[in-house]
């Protein structure tokens, strides 16, 4: 079927008289829905003087809506002097089809880089704050996604990865370089003079190559001029403190994976080299050219030029290497003890590091001795390793450097001194974290340091405090981004949809400098609440329920589920959030047209190795608690997932015959293709990484947690594939998948056969060009013009059902 908008008359007529209901009201609409504005990061420039924001424009306003994310294309920055008053300014004027966002200030507060995203370039620029001039640079610079790719050696000079002439951050081409580099090659195979072929290889196939598109660079702004000082394939870097050495992590020669374990998503395809870099003379050190490293630490020490990594051996198991400390002057290697083991973290995207850092002059790490029941953090030295938190009541949580030289742990909610030799002192401070200001330009690594010097803060349950005990409390519903000598820069995102950038400073009143979407506040938003329930094993677990606009007591509305396993918000869910953000499904806009919305606390153990099992009745005891309490009506059930809540309400489906109809978006339904899939964009850029482990990681050790490839785990992956248990399904499916989604469509075409093959009620929505959420705006009203009249067909009473059936063609 190929949509087009003189059906919506007819597709529209199904589901009015649901919404009749709120007429009187003024619920959100989609128009309003997809021009919202939204916020990026605020941060003072060194000093304290400026407050640069990052906003985005109406959403429906981008100059194209091929990509990934929103951020690049509609980003407007601002800018406000602390010491005067008013709202926040343009910090430079914007062209109408470019997006901005902001870079590392410059060491005196005075400039900070910017980026410009236009007609698919990417740029990087020098802007005065105090003026507003931007100097473009004609530079394309790599983002900071796990570190750093941008840092100031002086208020004139920064070092920089900077991309080949024409590039771009992969993120920034995901949403069109492989359509672009399609339609070429089909050109190609249609003309028949130049070969469309593309040629992907793996084991000794892939050759030895090191990957060398990327540059390190030195830009002068005094001169202008670009130094080349190394090339590699780039994606991390860190300047010592002497600002002499630059440290920089990349991609170098291909590296095969353990084929004894289970992968992981973010296992590396090439060995991570460490280079050192020499300013002064230019000299290039690699010191061990047959190690790869981790991506964390890459940390200097305070008190010389030396750095702590964390390498192993090509073809070893990560937990066969060891820290390191690499000395900068000659690139001599120092294997630091082995006894005990760091403490090996992968994260939800299955990224290996390690917890270590300098405490002084002593490499300190989080391990775990042979046998104890917790992990501790040692300092590392001649002598051995020395247990610094051992006399601390309960395990250390997250830890703090002071000017001191001396360890700040969290344990339990309070702040503990530790000394070199593991002697432990209350402090009699407590909070719940540190805190870390908003800062542009930095990724994973440094965001997850921990945080040093005298000005140590803590987040409270109601603001911030110091070492001292002195509070600073935030106007409510605010978050502290920073102080501002005796104030806060706060940010406050409201749940329906208001955005503010303000600065609070005690008892005076708050200056706003941003403040978007203002209007929302007045939308009749309907009710949220928490539902608590127990467990059959006795834990207590919070889901959420958004009441219709109007709702009373008395009203049973229909119910959309909103899955995603191993969620368990503590807090109001993104999904139920009014943002561009959150488009398809989004809670609040189906709350506008009469549904209750429930996003159920799904706790899940991936170490079972059985995603599917159980997922109806873990679903189902949430809705038969709200189900009890007289809030929905229990005959009037759908489910509507997206990604790995679209794969939930698959498996749903073939568990149970409740819910009276399911939408699958994006959802993969068969472990045993999804494992070998590739997404559409390394089809025709192998170059940036093909083939790699993301999907066969995700399969195995992500959120499929099959624990295994499949001819190791065969039965495991068929019993938990919705396709292969398509027999049981009863329940009308509609299905939306993208043409360009890492999920690929071919998901849903399967599923779509094998329900038609057993004449059972199901639709399919393919949409070209679109990835793992939808971004075009005609998409997105097409798709709510779709299903809403499909679902209120199948939630119809049974005196309704003829009326309000739509008509659907079949193709």
């Amino acid at each position: 079927m190929i949509f087009r908008s003189s059906w919506l008359g007819r597709l529209l007529a199904a589901w009015l008289a649901l919404v009749a209901s709120a007429a009187g009201a003024k619920p959100l609409t989609l128009d309003r829905l997809l021009s919202l504005e939204e916020l990026g990061q605020s941060a003072l420039s060194p000093g304290g003087r400026w407050v640069v924001i990052e906003t985005q424009r109406p959403y429906d306003q981008a100059p194209s809506f091929d990509f990934e994310t929103a951020a690049a294309s509609l980003g407007r920055l601002m800018v406000a002097e602390l010491a005067g008053d008013g709202a926040a300014k343009p910090l430079f004027e914007a062209e109408a089809n470019a997006g901005y966002l902001a870079g590392p200030f410059s060491p005196d507060g005075r400039r900070m880089v910017v980026f410009r995203w236009r007609d698919h370039c990417w740029d990087a620029g020098v802007v005065e704050l105090g003026g507003g001039s931007v100097r473009w640079l004609g530079l394309p610079i790599e983002q900071a996604l796990y570190g750093r790719s941008l840092q100031w050696v002086s208020n004139e000079v920064f070092v920089a990865i900077a991309l080949p002439a024409g590039e771009a951050p992969l993120h920034l081409k995901l949403g069109w370089q492989n359509q672009a580099r399609t339609r070429e090659l089909w050109s190609r195979q249609a003309a028949g003079a130049a070969p469309s072929v593309i040629v992907t290889s793996a084991g000794p196939s892939r050759g030895a190559d090191r990957r060398s598109d990327r540059r390190l660079v030195r830009f002068d702004l005094s001169t202008g001029q670009i130094t080349t000082l190394a090339e590699g394939g780039f994606f991390d870097i860190e300047l010592s403190p002497s600002r002499r050495y630059l440290a920089a992590l990349g991609e170098a020669e291909p590296m095969g994976l353990q084929a004894d374990q289970p992968v992981r998503m973010g296992a590396p395809t090439r060995r991570r080299a460490v280079s050192i870099v020499d300013l002064q003379t230019g000299a290039v050190r690699e010191p061990c050219s047959n190690c790869t490293a981790l991506i964390q630490p890459m940390a200097w020490s305070p008190t010389g030029d030396r750095l702590l990594v964390y390498q192993h051996q090509v073809g070893a198991p990560e937990a066969d290497g060891g820290l390191v400390v690499i000395e900068a002057a000659d690139g001599r290697r120092s294997p630091l003890a082995q006894a005990p083991r760091p403490e090996i973290g992968y994260g939800g995207e299955g990224f290996a590091t390690v917890q270590a850092d300098w405490l002084g002059a002593a490499p300190i790490v989080l391990a775990r001795r042979e046998g104890a029941v917790r992990s501790d953090w040692y300092a590392l030295g001649a002598a051995g390793a020395i247990n610094l938190t051992a006399a601390l009541p309960g395990p250390p949580g997250a830890v703090a450097i002071g000017q001191d030289q001396r360890l700040l742990v969290l344990v339990e909610g309070r702040v503990w001194r530790v000394g070199m030799g593991g002697k432990a002192v209350p402090t009699g401070v407590a909070g719940a974290t540190w805190f870390r200001p908003s800062a542009f330009g930095a990724g994973a690594r440094p965001s997850s340091a921990p945080p040093k010097g005298e000005r140590l803060l803590l987040r409270s349950q109601t603001g911030l405090a110091d070492l001292s005990g002195n509070r600073w409390e935030p106007p409510a519903g605010a978050v502290v981004l920073d102080r501002t000598g005796a104030g806060l820069l706060v940010e406050e995102r409201k749940v329906e949809g208001e955005r503010r950038v303000m600065v609070a400073r005690g008892g005076a009143p708050v200056r706003e400098l941003v403040r978007l979407n203002q209007d929302v506040a007045r939308l009749d938003r309907g009710q949220i609440r928490a539902i608590e329930t127990m467990t059959p094993s006795g834990i207590h677990q919070k889901s959420w329920l958004y009441l219709p606009p109007g709702w009373r007591e008395g009203d049973r509305p229909p119910l959309i589920v909103v899955p995603y396993p191993g969620s368990a918000p503590q807090k109001i869910p993104s999904r139920f959030r009014v943002s561009a953000q959150n488009l398809t499904p989004s809670a609040p806009y189906l709350a506008a047209q009469g549904y209750a919305v429930l996003a159920p606390a799904l706790p899940r153990d991936p170490t079972l190795g059985e995603p599917a099992s159980g997922l109806a009745d873990q679903i189902l005891a949430v809705v038969d608690e709200v189900v009890a309490r007289g809030l929905v009506d229990p005959d009037r059930l759908a489910l509507w997932g997206h990604s790995f809540g679209g794969y939930a309400g698959l498996a749903v489906a073939t568990q149970s015959d409740r819910f009276k109809a399911v939408i699958a978006q994006a959802g993969p339904g068969n472990y045993l293709s999804r494992w070998g899939a590739v997404q559409p964009y390394f089809v025709t850029a192998p170059e940036d990484g093909a083939p790699n482990p993301l999907y066969m990681g995700y399969g195995e050790t992500g959120q499929g947690a099959l624990l295994g490839p499949p001819w190791r785990q065969a039965e495991r992956y068929v019993r938990n594939s919705p396709l292969l248990q398509a027999d049981k399904i009863n329940t009308p499916l509609l299905l939306i998948y993208g043409d360009q989604d890492q999920v690929p469509l071919a998901e849903g075409q399967a599923m779509l056969n094998a329900l038609y093959r057993q004449d059972k009620d199901a639709t399919l929505l393919t949409l070209m060009g679109e990835g793992h959420v939808p971004t075009s705006p005609a998409n997105i009203r097409a798709i709510y013009a779709l299903v809403l009249p499909w679902l209120a067909a199948r939630l119809s009473r049974p005196a309704e059902a003829a009326a309000s059936e739509p008509s659907l063609p079949s193709q």
